[in-house]
C-alpha cells in the first residue's frame, strides 16, 4: 500500500463513496478481485468513527460487502441468495460424471448458506 489514502489501488475518493453507499443503502459492495481482508481492516478503521458498527464479508473472489445496519444486512442476504441460486443452477448443468465439479458447487452453496445464517444472527449496534 503506497499511502493510507489508497486501498488496493483505489483513489481516496473511493473510500468516501463506500461511506456514502453505507449511509444511503446500509451496505457497500467491493467488486475487485485483489481486495483483501487487510484492505477491509484499513477501510473499517477509516469509517468506524462515522459508523458505530461495520461488518465485512467475502462472498466470492469478485464480491465483497461492508454492512452497516439491518437494511444493508437484508439486502446482502438477498444478494447471497441470488448467488446461491446461480450456483444451484450451474450445479444442475454439471455432468453426473463430473463429481469434482458437482462437489465444488455444493461446497460453495453450503458456504453461501452459512454466510446467510451468520448474517441473520448478527446484531448491529
Amino acid at each position: 500500500m503506497s499511502n493510507s489514502n489508497e486501498i488496493a489501488g483505489h483513489p481516496s475518493g473511493w473510500v468516501q463513496q463506500l461511506g456514502s453507499d453505507l449511509r444511503s443503502q446500509g451496505y457497500a459492495s467491493v467488486l475487485h478481485p485483489n481486495f483483501n481482508d487487510q484492505d477491509a481492516d484499513t477501510i473499517i478503521g477509516q469509517l468506524l468513527p462515522e459508523f458505530k458498527y461495520l461488518l465485512y464479508i467475502h462472498a466470492d473472489e469478485r464480491k465483497k460487502y461492508f454492512i452497516a445496519d439491518y437494511a444493508g444486512r437484508n439486502t446482502v442476504i438477498k444478494l447471497l441468495e441470488q448467488m446461491e441460486h446461480n450456483k444451484k443452477s450451474a450445479r444442475l448443468n454439471v455432468q453426473e460424471s463430473d463429481r469434482v465439479g458437482y462437489n465444488r458447487y455444493s461446497d460453495e452453496i453450503q458456504r453461501l448458506n452459512e454466510l446467510q445464517k451468520m448474517l441473520l444472527q448478527e446484531r448491529f449496534g
